[in-house]
């Protein structure tokens, strides 16, 4: 709303949000495929003259771009807003946060429902140059001063305070997500190479929709989607281990 006034640019694959959040604004958008092996090039994004937005890990794939990857984005559009969704990066992505200090057009964003475990607090918080943030406010202060209530920000602040704890749970979520992707990829499936707390897989001859509904008949739910080009993929959020390992037993007796 604030900086798409000549359009905006995000992957076609990605975060549902970004379309609504365009058609919800009357913004012109422009949706960018992604790679054959579902990367993003960063090629495609190189001097657009437009807001570009762009989650890293990606959803629902959870491919992440390098930092000088994202730079090179950054730098080639200068003058046009280059949105950095960091929803994922605490499971093994590289934040962008440093290069706002290089960048008058990087807003690097981040929410606690993720890493943090705090989703119905509905917070998040953005990082960018002073002038952004005046911009975001101005924005704010005229559209929805009241966006936060006084529990969300307490927990927010408990949550900053316990980041060793929360570092410590994506840990374990890393080495749960590693042990599902071996186990998974004996059992003959494709996985996506994940830095979220999520995998994307599939396996050649199984239709995604009927694995997502006869893991549902089993008490696990995953994520389906029916665009073409992913419907054989399934999203799946990782767990405890012993939750992991369970999903491991319905999936093996489902194949």
């Amino acid at each position: 709303m604030a900086f798409s006034e000549k359009g905006a640019i995000f992957p076609e694959i990605s975060y549902g949000f970004y379309k609504v959040f365009a058609e919800l604004h009357c913004i012109n958008y422009e949706e960018i495929p992604l790679s054959e092996d579902f990367t993003i090039n960063t090629n495609d994004y190189l001097s657009k003259g437009k807001m570009i937005a762009i989650a890293n890990p990606n959803a629902p794939t959870g491919i992440a771009l390098s930092l000088s990857d994202i730079e090179k984005i950054v730098k080639s559009n200068e003058g046009n807003l280059v949105l950095i969704d960091e929803a994922y990066v605490d499971f093994g992505g590289e934040s962008a946060i440093g290069l706002t200090k290089k960048y008058n057009n990087l807003l690097v964003v981040h929410t606690f429902s993720k890493s943090r475990s705090l989703a119905g607090a509905r917070l998040g918080f953005a990082i960018a140059n002073e002038e952004i943030i005046k911009d975001l406010e101005k924005i704010k202060y005229s559209t929805n001063p009241y966006s936060i209530n006084r529990l969300s920000l307490l927990a927010g602040e408990a949550a900053i305070k316990s980041d060793p704890y929360y570092k410590e749970n994506a840990k374990k979520i890393i080495e749960a997500r590693q042990y599902t992707v071996s186990e998974l990829k004996k059992l003959g499936f494709e996985v996506l190479p994940s830095c979220a707390n999520f995998i994307f897989a599939k396996k050649d001859g199984l239709d995604g929709e009927e694995i997502y509904l006869k893991l549902k008949q089993n008490g696990i739910l995953v994520r389906h989607f029916t665009k073409e080009r992913i419907k054989d993929f399934n999203r799946i959020t990782i767990g405890t281990m012993e939750q992991m390992q369970k999903f491991i037993s319905v999936i093996s007796s489902i194949i």
